[in-house]
């Protein structure tokens, strides 16, 4: 039989599997609609079309008889009882003592790690002041180091040391030569010293001894030894004005010797007219 399908409403046999149009089953799972007569599914406990209820109309269901008095179960059948509600289990005192000593590890490490950083902070610290210490010619900043790393590498405080020494033995030859008034003193001292600070105040006291030594001479030759030997000196103005004074000096003494001579060349020619 030709029949409209309850999903889709197409035209299909109501004895095809499925329906051609929207595949849902059709054999088997159909009924008709026992007050309007439409073609519905079995499961549908109210018809789309009328909505009647589909219950109303099921055919009615066998009286189920009495069951027989129920035998007592075995034990093993029977529902096992709800076990009261057990208190929760004290911590062990195994798993007490595993925590503290998770917490003791915590704590050490934290110590130890904050030694490490403070230890290596320090280090570099004392590595920097080493590096600057080696290459200063201050022996004040030589012996504030040996003061405030006592704990300094001993490598370290031995170079540190060492070059303290030198230094002042650079500034006891400095004193020397400084207060020698020698020349040649101060001239070794720069030589060997050409870095040192007191280069400078050296090569100020040559420049007063030679223009000392000038003036000792008060000669032209004097003064012009002088400024060729310094020519940026102190006493370079000073030593020109003396130059120029000799030299003028020397000029008037030439014109004066020249008219004397002339002078007595006429007295001379005129005696012998005579």
């Amino acid at each position: 039989m030709i029949i409209k399908c309850p999903e889709c409403g197409h035209q299909v046999s109501d004895r095809a599997k499925t329906c051609p149009s929207c595949g849902i089953d059709i054999a088997g799972k159909i009924t008709r609609c026992p007050d309007c007569g439409e073609y519905i599914f079995k499961d549908d406990r109210e018809c789309p079309n009328c909505h009647c209820s589909i219950n109303a109309f099921a055919e009615p269901q066998p009286v189920a008889q009495p069951l027989p008095a129920l035998q007592e179960r075995p034990a093993a059948q029977q529902e096992p009882q709800q076990d009261a509600p057990q208190p929760k289990p004290k911590k062990s005192r195994k798993a007490i003592w595993s925590a503290v000593i998770v917490a003791l590890i915590l704590a050490l490490t934290t110590v130890f790690l904050g030694i490490y950083f403070v230890q290596k902070t320090q280090m570099q610290n004392e590595l920097r002041s080493y590096e600057n210490a080696m290459m200063s010619t201050e022996p004040a900043v030589l012996q504030n180091f040996l003061d405030m790393y006592i704990d300094a590498p001993i490598a370290h405080r031995d170079s540190i040391k060492a070059h303290l020494e030198v230094l002042k033995k650079i500034d006891r030859d400095w004193d020397n030569a400084r207060i020698s008034d020698s020349k040649k003193k101060l001239q070794l001292f720069i030589e060997r010293n050409p870095e040192n600070i007191h280069v400078r105040e050296a090569q100020l006291l040559i420049d007063s001894l030679d223009f000392v030594e000038a003036k000792r001479l008060n000669s032209m030759n004097s003064f012009q030894k002088y400024m060729e030997e310094h020519e940026q000196g102190y006493y370079y103005d000073e030593a020109r004005s003396e130059y120029d004074r000799l030299e003028d000096e020397a000029r008037q003494a030439r014109l004066k010797a020249e008219q004397d001579s002339i002078e007595a060349a006429r007295a001379a020619e005129a005696e012998a007219q005579e």
